[in-house]
């Protein structure tokens, strides 16, 4: 059985007590059908919403005499034909309709001729799309009740383009959106790569800009340290994650600067196969393009240009994507207990920027300070507090002492360092 779910923008002030009780039971019906309504009071929200989050609405419900602006102190007799003149500017620039129902007690002195304004546009979507009229006081599955208006809307819901990509990749959709594994950013990013895939037309617009494929690849990784299956150690300064790092701890390899690997030999969340697939698409998407701590999920690089020739290879990463978070979501599944998962991180060795390993004491060794779960650090010494602001920079560690605290299997010595200006 299918759980997809439909988004439906609903615009209506709900002043009053009865509209209040109305809106407990309408969306609680809403629900019932297998739709999430998203309530706003005025247009001027509920079009910016629109606007951002344009593929994410399968249909859009408008009270009669509501609200224009939000900071409109009545309502406006005429705020459907303003609505409509508004959809259609923006179903101009999207190249693509949503569908659009006016719910109604129909009481307001201009309602019919509010009605027959609107029907003007709606008349040529009538056959698609169903009537355009429903009152909120009908009887129950009569022709204007609330019923029929989700029938409607789920009828045309299913043949939208993507509602059908997320009917056809349900295993890879329901590890991403809100409250999920991995956050409603890449689902939307991912949903706008698959439509302009499976249906290139109706998707012009789509910019290959801003490297799509790694910003989904660096919310999986950040779902993974939610979840314990990364170390801080892989994130570096102002919150910036090391993808190549990342990559290898999770494909079971030893991390390059500190030292680190999931588990005991043999142990890792992304077989070589896998690992072997993301550190492609990686290299693809250029590695080096980083989030900061301000925006960590913005990535804002502009050299990421696909030509013609390239798009085959772009979108095979596309799909191979979408195999590694069915694979990681699956993992997730299996591993939920988040410190214990903390626990597989195990301390192989520690090397130096030339990958030579030295023994302990390393005294007069010059790496980076990094930041870990405990504090700052550098190779396996631990650093005080207060050197948190140079993570980062580079130093020559000038004497050590045995540290006694609880992370000393980890780093066995606490240092004293020298900066490098």
């Amino acid at each position: 059985m299918s759980d997809i779910r439909y988004k439906v923008l609903w615009v209506d002030d709900l002043t009053g007590t009865q509209d209040e009780i109305f809106a407990a039971g309408f969306e609680s019906v809403a629900d019932g059908q297998g739709i999430d309504l998203i309530p706003f009071t005025n247009w001027e929200e509920a079009e910016l919403e629109l606007k951002k989050n344009f593929k994410s609405y399968s249909a859009i419900i408008l009270d009669a005499n509501c609200k224009y602006g939000k900071n409109d102190s009545k309502t406006d007799e005429f705020f459907i034909p303003s609505v409509v003149s508004s959809l259609a500017r923006l179903f101009g620039e999207k190249r693509q309709t949503i569908p659009w129902y006016i719910l109604s007690a129909g009481t307001m002195s201009k309602f019919d001729d509010v009605v027959q304004i609107a029907e003007r546009d709606h008349a040529v979507h009538q056959e698609e799309w169903g009537d355009l009229v429903y009152l909120k006081d009908a009887i129950d599955n009569s022709q204007n009740s609330v019923d029929v208006m989700f029938e409607n809307i789920i009828k045309v819901a299913k043949n939208q383009n993507a509602n059908i990509i997320a009917f056809n990749f349900q295993e890879v959709f329901k590890y991403l959106g809100e409250g999920k594994l991995i956050c409603k950013e890449a689902r939307a990013i991912m949903m706008d790569m698959l439509c302009t895939f499976y249906y290139p037309a109706d998707n012009w617009q789509f910019k290959y800009e801003g490297n799509p494929l790694r910003k989904v690849m660096e919310y999986i990784f950040r779902a993974a340290y939610n979840y314990g299956l990364l170390p801080l150690e892989c994130f570096e300064r102002d919150n910036q994650l090391n993808l190549l790092e990342s990559n290898r701890y999770m494909s079971g390899l030893e991390t390059k600067h500190s030292g680190l690997r999931y588990g005991n030999e043999g142990d890792t969340i992304f077989p070589k196969f896998m690992g072997n697939i993301t550190q492609q698409i990686l290299k693809f998407t250029n590695v080096d393009s980083h989030t900061n701590e301000e925006h960590p999920y913005t990535i804002d690089d502009k050299n990421l240009e696909i030509s013609e020739d390239e798009k085959e290879l772009y979108f095979s990463y596309v799909l191979q994507l979408c195999h590694v978070i069915k694979f990681f979501g699956a993992f997730v599944d299996s591993h939920p207990d988040k410190e214990a998962n903390k626990k597989m991180k195990k301390v192989v060795s520690v090397s130096t920027p030339d990958d030579t390993v030295f023994a302990d004491p390393p005294v007069g060794q010059r790496a980076l300070v990094q930041m870990g779960e405990t504090g700052p650090y550098i190779l396996n010494c631990r650093l005080v507090s207060s050197f948190g602001k140079y993570v980062g920079s580079y130093a020559t560690i000038t004497e050590v002492n045995q540290n006694k605290g609880k992370d000393s299997d980890a780093y066995p010595y606490y240092a004293k360092v020298k900066i490098e200006k």
